[in-house]
């Protein structure tokens, strides 16, 4: 009876949630095997996992701050890389690299100057670990350099406003003219773009590369007929490289093989399509779905086919016809 008593008292319960026994030690340690096999995602569900079981386990703050820097959330990496210090969780000259660099991320190149300066004055950077920090410091003033530049850049005399007074066609060449420039600038204006409802679709995909382009961290809201979503630009995959859009492509091209005509007909209409209702694909059908609809409105293009007027080569339709329009 002492003995049940005993293994009841290492059960430990946080509000509706039963941790047995062992639990801690398990995630610790799928946190660390996750993080050797470059799986940071999953180390960070294991460490966070735990920290809200035991919120002062202090010991995987250091191994939580490498997996949010090698995952770009750098906000919340350098708190944890800072609670490692303060914790004296790891090894500390390791982790003051870390915060620094993630610093540099950050883009806070005064308090890292601060930061170096102060510690090389102080002496407080081992003898073998000086070539590091210089490199950092160099790193940070060359970056600190470059940001100034770019900040000196004019922003945009175009407002959103003027870009909805152009028509259609000089909406998009404008947009073209930017492939090659400093997009930093015109960030807010492509975002706004983006999300302006009564934009055209196609103005919108071509805003939506560019902010691809230029590595935009920053949710936009996306919505193209009945389409929407919120997401991440620098994230986005384009369509050319569309796993979906190239398996509807591979099944039409199959299904033409022995006929070039419709086969190129087939892929130019579901090249458009994808351009055009970027990022979105073709709603709930699948691949098979999809390729069959184009067939079908291939074969009614080319051969006069009668065909059955589906919701999917409806919409099918409408998209090709406001594309030649």
């Amino acid at each position: 009876m002492n003995g049940l008593q005993k293994r009841r008292k290492q059960v430990i319960q946080k509000g509706n949630v039963i941790v047995f026994p062992g639990t801690m030690e398990r995630l610790r340690r799928e946190g660390k095997e996750a993080m050797e096999r470059d799986l940071h995602e999953d180390a960070i569900y294991c460490f966070e996992t735990l920290l809200e079981l035991h919120p002062e386990e202090s010991s995987v703050y250091d191994q939580l701050a490498i997996s949010l820097y090698e995952t770009k959330d750098f906000e919340r990496a350098k708190e944890y890389a800072l609670l490692a210090m303060q914790h004296q969780t790891g090894d500390y000259i390791e982790l003051l690299e870390l915060y620094l660099s993630i610093s540099i991320q950050l883009q806070q190149y005064e308090e890292v100057e601060m930061t170096i300066q102060g510690l090389l004055e102080k002496g407080l950077i081992p003898q073998d670990s000086l070539q590091k920090f210089q490199y950092l410091r160099e790193l940070n003033n060359r970056l600190a350099d470059r940001y100034l530049d770019e900040s000196e850049l004019e922003e945009p005399t175009i407002t959103l406003e003027d870009f909805l007074h152009m028509t259609a066609m000089g909406q998009q060449d404008f947009l073209l003219s930017l492939q090659n420039q400093q997009l930093k600038p015109f960030v807010s204006l492509l975002v706004d773009i983006v999300q302006y409802e009564d934009t055209l679709p196609l103005v919108k995909t071509y805003a939506l590369f560019l902010l691809q382009q230029s590595g935009v961290e920053k949710t936009v809201y996306i919505k193209k007929y009945h389409f929407e979503t919120e997401t991440n630009p620098s994230r986005l995959v384009s369509p050319e490289v569309d796993p979906f859009v190239n398996e509807v492509q591979f099944l039409a091209k199959s299904y033409f093989e022995k006929d070039p005509t419709a086969s190129e007909v087939a892929n130019n209409l579901i090249s458009k399509y994808s351009v055009i209702l970027y990022p979105f694909h073709w709603g709930p059908y699948s691949a098979e779905e999809v390729a069959e609809g184009y067939i079908s409105y291939t074969n009614q293009l080319i051969y006069g086919k009668k065909t059955e007027e589906t919701s999917l080569i409806h919409f099918i339709r409408s998209v090709d016809e406001e594309m030649d329009s």
